[in-house]
């Protein structure tokens, strides 16, 4: 096996949580009486920005009621409806079957991150999560990112990322330049260029048995 350790984003990634997180917006901006920002926009920021930055970039002066109203949408809506994205399961349990170590780290809450990966039965696949909020900086940031392997890192040869934003090649830079692949179905990403760019979840197989 090419890789030793797999690291996972979450929203849009493995899970398809991104209307429910995108609906949270729209209900912030309804609140606040603003314009709407497109969703193509907005998740180039969620997929680009540290969770603590991406309301002030957003909402900018009215950050502060904006996470008011967004943490109360996601608190009544996050767990309704949610699903896995097709082949995440099978990816997962690709790499626990193959010995490929999986973690995750996410720019979602603790509190919430953890009831997901509870709900789909997930929580039993990755060795450890980071989750926003945890350490002074959130992903992409180096702090949090090298928090997975507990700041003692593995050769960056033996790390995989695999996710579907910005934040998540620089994840891979954090973790001393590893290999990313960006999950792109719909040919939006225009990011930093990854390593790989697959259209579906079963295509990563392939690359981390080459």
């Amino acid at each position: 096996m090419r890789y030793k350790y797999a690291v996972f984003d979450w929203d849009g990634t493995l899970a398809d949580t991104f209307p429910i997180i995108l609906a949270a917006y729209d209900y912030a901006f309804e609140k606040l009486k603003l314009k709407k920002v497109a969703d193509d926009e907005l998740k180039r920021i969620l997929g680009t920005l540290q969770n603590k930055d991406v309301l002030e970039y957003v909402f900018g002066k009215d950050k502060s009621k904006a996470a008011e109203y967004f943490y109360e949408y996601i608190n009544e809506n996050h767990d309704k409806n949610l699903k896995p994205l097709p082949g995440a399961k099978e990816l997962l349990e690709f790499c626990q079957k193959a010995g490929v170590e999986s973690y995750l780290i996410t720019n979602k809450k603790t509190k919430f991150i953890n009831q997901e990966l509870s709900l789909l039965g997930f929580d039993k696949y990755f060795k450890k999560v980071v989750a926003a909020g945890e350490y002074d900086e959130d992903k992409p940031h180096p702090l949090a990112c090298q928090a997975l392997f507990d700041y003692k890192l593995p050769k960056a040869k033996e790390i995989v990322v695999i996710g579907d934003g910005e934040a998540d090649v620089k994840t891979a830079q954090a973790l001393n330049g590893a290999d990313c692949i960006i999950f792109d179905p719909l040919h939006k990403y225009k990011g930093v260029s990854p390593t790989y760019k697959i259209d579906f979840l079963n295509q990563a197989e392939k690359i981390l048995e080459e």
